[in-house]
């Protein structure tokens, strides 16, 4: 049976969609840079189709921007050298998908210990419920379609279908599905969610809804401090699903800035800091093995051998977090934050993450670029 589509107002272009690396190798090393900031030159100018451009912005756009790096070189000799950078690594920021790492690391605890069997065939309607069609960028369909599930761009084809368990975790973090991290809150409960997060070393951890966050910001008149019963509802409720945001106005676009750097997932650049160091160096525990095969799919630059990463992004919001292994025990970790964009920039952002992904991946991979953050932070 061919199901229609949801009435749903589009968010486009503004959407949350995955992140792709494009380009693993690392950049020409950079000349040497001042080790203080008394020696600090002027920054570059703030851009976003440049690396430079990035590091420019955080310059200028202090208040809009946190990161951390922090790399540990133990080599060959076993001498480590640990090498933070930080810039308002503290402060309450919008992550979007970013967050999705922790629902990552609950599912992985749970196979760990028994509860969750990532060979379960799980039916695709029950993922299917949690999907709002016209919310996501593309991103379920797309993970459909990697999965080779026959569908009509909206709903399979075959609605008794069923699909593995794993395969629905890899389209979290791959395609940056929104459904999985609300199926996996409502099947393991935000418990398991917040212990995951402690599990890393983030201790105050809010469980999020994704697509609570985005049916929400089609309504203006639904009570957005219950979003997760939002989004349940819409799961569930066949009548409320088929007839949601029908005659509604959306929010114009301060209005969209404004509720999206609100109400959607929120932590700190050293919160998700602290999750993918736990990842990297081991200190997860519990299911860190296969928290790395997901977030590990794409190849590393030199001098690493693995290199895991989530990115997110909503209206105004752009997030990354990159952990990388050697197998000579060397491990870094980069995350940035940026929130605050008005349309034209998060579109000029958006159509630049090549350059913004280089930044991060030359921040763990090039000496000369730490120093120059620093300058900045």
């Amino acid at each position: 049976m061919r199901r229609s589509p949801t009435a749903l107002i589009l968010l486009s272009p503004l959407t949350a969609v995955a992140l792709v690396v494009t380009g693993c190798g690392s950049a020409e090393p950079a000349a040497a840079a001042p080790t203080t900031t008394a020696d600090c030159p002027a920054p570059p100018a703030a851009g976003f189709d440049t690396p430079d451009g990035w590091i420019g912005l955080a310059a200028e756009r202090p208040d809009d921007v946190a990161f951390v790096v922090d790399t540990v070189d133990t080599g060959d000799t076993g001498d480590t050298a640990d090498i933070p950078v930080e810039a308002h690594a503290d402060r309450d920021q919008p992550l979007a998908s970013a967050v999705k790492v922790v629902h990552l690391i609950a599912y992985a605890r749970a196979v760990a210990d028994g509860t969750l069997n990532p060979d379960e065939q799980v039916p695709l309607l029950d993922w299917q419920r949690w999907y709002a069609p016209g919310t996501d960028g593309g991103a379920h369909i797309a993970a459909l379609n990697r999965l080779g599930i026959a569908n009509d761009g909206i709903s399979p084809f075959d609605p008794a279908a069923t699909v593995r368990l794993d395969d629905m975790v890899s389209a979290m973090v791959r395609e940056s599905d929104n459904g999985v991290p609300d199926y996996l809150r409502y099947r393991l409960g935000d418990d398991a969610l917040r212990a995951a997060a402690s599990a890393a070393g983030w201790t105050d951890f809010t469980p999020p809804t994704l697509v609570g966050t985005n049916l929400g910001a089609l309504d203006p008149t639904v009570d957005r401090d219950h979003l997760w019963s939002l989004a349940q509802r819409f799961a569930f409720d066949a009548d409320f699903r088929a007839g949601y945001a029908q005659n509604v106005t959306p929010p114009d676009e301060a209005a969209i800035l404004e509720y999206y750097d609100r109400y959607g997932p929120r932590g700190s650049a050293d919160d998700l800091a602290r999750v993918y160091r736990a990842v990297a160096d081991g200190s997860l525990g519990a299911g860190v093995d296969d928290v790395r095969r997901h977030l590990e799919y794409q190849s590393a630059p030199e001098p690493f051998t693995a290199m895991g990463f989530k990115g997110g992004n909503l209206p105004g919001v752009l997030t990354h977090g990159f952990e990388f292994r050697g197998d000579d025990g060397r491990t870094a970790v980069v995350v940035w934050l940026t929130h605050g964009l008005d349309a034209a920039d998060y579109g000029a952002a958006m159509e630049n993450l090549a350059a913004h992904q280089q930044l991060l991946i030359d921040a763990a991979t090039d000496p000369a670029v730490a120093p120059r953050l620093a300058c900045v932070a």
